[in-house]
């Protein structure tokens, strides 16, 4: 980390040494307008190190709770002891400050699963930092055989066959790395696959796009993607552009109301709570045999 970012201490161990939830960034200021002004440039980075086995119901807990995404890291260690790290970060505002209560609860109930092995640190980093920290961990990423996610910023050698899909998330979820995301690319690529072209898919929650731009890479004709989020949608449109995608998607703001279309393939890839909000829709947009892809829920929800 550049040493220009203010930094609070690291802590680990238990949750209880843990003092996110009090910095001072969150405390009464006289000066209104000043304490809006740094909360407003300045964003936590949580790290926690937890076992394999709780990574997808942490990483999913994260991202509900506000985390644009979640950077997902496997850490050296003997088998006996596997771990990896996850890395969310949250604008530091009293948004956040009234999430505290409830990311700290959780934590400390899925820590108990392998205290052994779990910590956690933080600290407050400015805006462009948070930036270039995202940057530098989002690294190529091959999915199946044939499809691999990259960042703009990164070099690639790409090989024959390979599709190469250009991802710059920026304030949208849909990098890659988060395990539902690369669920819904690969049966995506095997949807298209064993189907018959011409097919017609619409991306609810597109976010960053990345779905919709596979689909187009993978022999889709016509995508329809919306998102409630015109700051995802103006993000996807610039992927879009990014992997030279001129036609074929069309980006909408908004909801599942008011449309009549049916689909060969729906791709949902939403947190529980949005997905069951949409799943009624769902059923009424597909094609007479056609393919639902959702990802999102958790074994047992």
């Amino acid at each position: 980390m550049p040493h220009d970012c203010k930094q609070c201490d690291f802590l680990s161990g238990t949750l209880e040494s843990l003092d996110i939830w009090n910095m001072p960034a969150f405390r009464p200021s006289t000066n209104l307008e000043m304490t809006q002004k740094f909360m407003a440039k300045t964003w936590v980075e949580l790290a926690v190190e937890i076992h394999p086995s709780l990574v997808e119901a942490v990483s999913s807990f994260l991202i509900e709770q506000g985390s644009p995404g979640v950077i997902q890291e496997e850490l050296p260690g003997p088998a006996h002891r596997l771990k990896e790290r996850l890395i969310a970060y949250f604008r530091n505002d009293r948004g956040f400050r009234a999430k505290g209560g409830e990311i700290r609860s959780f934590l400390r109930s899925v820590s108990q699963l392998h205290p052994g092995i779990f910590s956690i640190h933080h600290r407050v980093i400015k805006e462009e930092k948070w930036a270039e920290n995202w940057k530098s961990n989002f690294k190529p990423l091959r999915i199946t055989p044939r499809l691999v996610v990259k960042p703009p910023w990164e070099e690639y050698d790409r090989q024959k066959g390979e599709l190469v899909i250009e991802i710059d998330p920026g304030m949208a979820f849909g990098t890659g790395t988060h395990s539902s995301t690369q669920m819904c690319l690969r049966a995506l690529e095997e949807v298209v696959r064993s189907s018959s072209p011409p097919l017609s898919m619409l991306d609810v929650g597109t976010g960053s796009g990345i779905l919709s731009i596979a689909a187009r890479k993978l022999g889709v004709t016509q995508v329809l993607a919306v998102d409630i989020d015109p700051v995802a949608i103006d993000c996807a449109r610039k992927n879009a552009a990014i992997n030279k995608i001129d036609r074929g998607i069309d980006f909408r703001v908004g909801s599942l109301d008011g449309l009549r279309r049916k689909f060969d393939i729906l791709a949902a890839n939403l947190l529980p709570r949005e997905l069951l909000q949409v799943a009624p829709f769902l059923p009424k947009r597909m094609s007479s045999g056609g393919n639902l892809i959702n990802s999102g829920l958790l074994r047992g929800q």
